[in-house]
């Protein structure tokens, strides 16, 4: 005769809420809805200014709306506006005069603000005083970096026409008077601006290497270039990373120094996609397609936005 057994269960039952469960949950309950009120006047403002605005650019790029053309009066025509984008040329021309502008100032600032940022980690006694000089091209509002050199290109009056003038680098007509000088001249602010945001940003992720590594480079007999680019150089790519990425979304937006320095001239040697977008939407007055431009150009910044903090999120969790 076969005896049975009974065995307890695998899982103990599971134990009775408490007085102090509920009390943490209706805790963290009350936390949530204190910081949710607190946030709500702001998520209520960027609703309004982003959102909303956003939104209404979006349903407005598929549609045929311009306030000065009767037959465009808002009807839906679908992908109509970005089909269109493709086939036109000055909007391709844009297109390359932008990655041009972007590669070129974004890759010089880059160069030399890595240069810069190894020289400051070297100084001691004067880099409080340099890191404080280097701070004020970037404290200035780009309205008046555009507006400084403005003024300075004038081929009348302006110094630095004067002072290239004087080693016979451009002629009477002054910089801004050549597709190629004006180009230039855009890049060569755009350089004198923001390089010491690279550099800053370099010497900061030079301090913060480990300096056990360092150490021990050092004793392995590494020169002090082999040092820098073998040892040192690596430990702050990350952050020379995202200075980049940083730089490339705000370099893509460019407006208000173009605009002020050239206007998108000579012919449309500097017309870069932003300038563009503003021609066609309050000079041609073709809203519908100036809005499609718009949501192009907010998707493609949108996309280096989730790639930057993408990066971010995963550096820190491997930290």
């Amino acid at each position: 005769m076969t005896a049975v057994i009974d065995t307890p269960s695998s899982s103990p039952p599971a134990p009775a809420p408490t007085d102090r469960d509920g009390y943490r949950r209706n805790a963290r309950r009350r936390a949530f809805w204190t910081r949710f009120g607190m946030q709500a006047p702001s998520l209520i403002i960027l609703a309004v200014v982003l959102a909303f605005p956003l939104a209404y650019s979006v349903i407005l790029s598929f549609q045929s709306y311009s306030p000065v053309d009767a037959a465009a009066d808002g009807h839906w025509i679908g992908f109509d506006n970005y089909v269109r984008m493709f086939g036109d040329a000055q909007f391709g021309r844009a297109i390359l005069v932008t990655i041009g502008y972007v590669v070129l100032a974004v890759g010089i600032e880059t160069l030399i603000g890595t240069v810069i940022g190894v020289v400051l980690s070297r100084l001691i006694r004067t880099r409080r005083i340099v890191t404080s000089a280097l701070l004020l091209p970037m404290i200035a509002t780009p309205l008046v970096v555009g507006l400084m050199f403005s003024f300075g290109l004038n081929p009348q009056f302006g110094y630095m026409s004067d002072f290239l003038r004087f080693f016979g680098l451009v002629g009477d007509g002054g910089v801004l008077d050549s597709a190629g000088g004006a180009f230039a001249a855009l890049v060569v602010m755009d350089v004198w601006e923001w390089t010491p945001f690279i550099a800053l940003m370099v010497l900061a992720g030079l301090a913060a290497a480990p300096q056990a590594q360092i150490q021990a480079a050092q004793l392995d007999g590494c020169n002090t270039f082999q040092l820098y680019w073998h040892v040192m150089l690596p430990m702050v790519r990350p952050v020379l990373i995202v200075a980049v990425l940083f730089r490339a979304t705000e370099a893509i937006r460019q407006f208000d120094q173009v605009y002020i320095l050239t206007g998108g001239g000579p012919g449309s040697a500097t017309t870069v996609n932003d300038i563009f977008q503003y021609r066609v939407s309050f000079a041609a007055f073709d809203m519908s397609y100036g809005a499609a431009l718009g949501v192009a150009t907010f998707a493609v910044v949108a996309t280096l936005a989730a790639i930057l903090f993408r990066f971010l999120n995963r550096k820190g969790a491997d930290a």
